[in-house]
Parts: structure tokens; C-alpha cells; sequence
């Protein structure tokens, strides 16, 4: 597995993130393998099946906040759980795809419940490196 591509930071009531990739879509993806390793110890997720999404918006916050969205909803809807995430650029927006498996309570102890991703202070910006996101999720 690779190295961890997100850090905690301090926050008052709520999860504040801080996720970093080379690129926008390699910061979109571990933006979302990010979120579901607050959900439940991503080691144990299998990759036995994928889900795709696409999503638009006028700047990169909106992009990834739709995209934390869509994957906050693959859990919620579906009990889908992502191991790993890949998004592609796509004109006017992202397309990300995620490979996983249903939530298991027999295998997955889920961690903690995350009830919203919020678009207030969320933040994209170049770093040495490629770039850092920053975002909250309401737990």
C-alpha cells in the first residue's frame, strides 16, 4: 500500500483534511480514498467491483466538492465502500472511478459516521510538489 497522501488537522466539532497529489487528479482521487479511510479501515476493502461518476463545476473546489459528494452518497445509498480511486480530466469536468465492495459489519468495523462533506473553507492550492487540498466533513 502506499503511503498515506492525508493528514488530520485540528478542527473545533468536525474532520478537517488536508490531502495532497502530484496533480489535480491524482488530489481528487486521494481526496476520496481519503474520506473512506475515515469511514473504515481501507486495508480491508476488497477491490472486487467499481462504480464511476462524473462530475462539472467551475473551479477545482466545486469539482472535488461534488466528488466527495458523489462518494459520501456511494456509501450512504449503496453501502459501497472504495479501496482505491483513479480520476481523469474530462472537459467541462472529472470523471472518477472507484473499485471497492459492499459494506460487511462481519469484516469492516466502520469507524466513525460521516453525516456531510461542507464546501465552507474548503481550499485547493499549489504547493512544492503538485497540490493540497483542505476540507471539512461533519461527523
Amino acid at each position: 500500500m502506499k503511503e498515506r497522501q492525508y493528514r488530520l488537522l485540528p478542527h473545533t466539532a468536525d474532520i478537517r483534511l488536508e490531502v495532497r497529489g502530484k496533480d489535480l487528479p491524482e488530489l481528487f482521487a486521494a481526496s476520496v480514498e481519503a474520506l473512506f479511510s475515515l469511514i473504515v479501515d481501507r486495508r480491508r476493502v476488497r477491490p472486487v467491483s467499481s462504480k464511476s461518476w462524473n462530475v462539472s463545476g467551475k473551479d477545482p473546489e466545486e469539482q472535488l466538492f461534488s466528488l466527495l459528494r458523489g462518494a459520501l452518497l456511494l456509501f450512504s445509498s449503496d453501502r459501497f465502500l472504495v479501496r482505491t480511486a483513479h480520476a481523469t480530466m474530462k472537459v467541462p469536468g472529472v470523471e472518477m472511478k472507484v473499485a471497492g465492495e459492499p459494506f460487511d459489519p462481519l469484516r469492516h468495523a466502520a469507524d466513525r459516521e460521516i453525516k456531510a462533506v461542507t464546501a465552507h473553507g474548503m481550499t485547493i492550492e499549489r504547493v512544492p510538489g503538485g497540490y493540497a487540498a483542505r476540507f471539512i466533513v461533519d461527523v
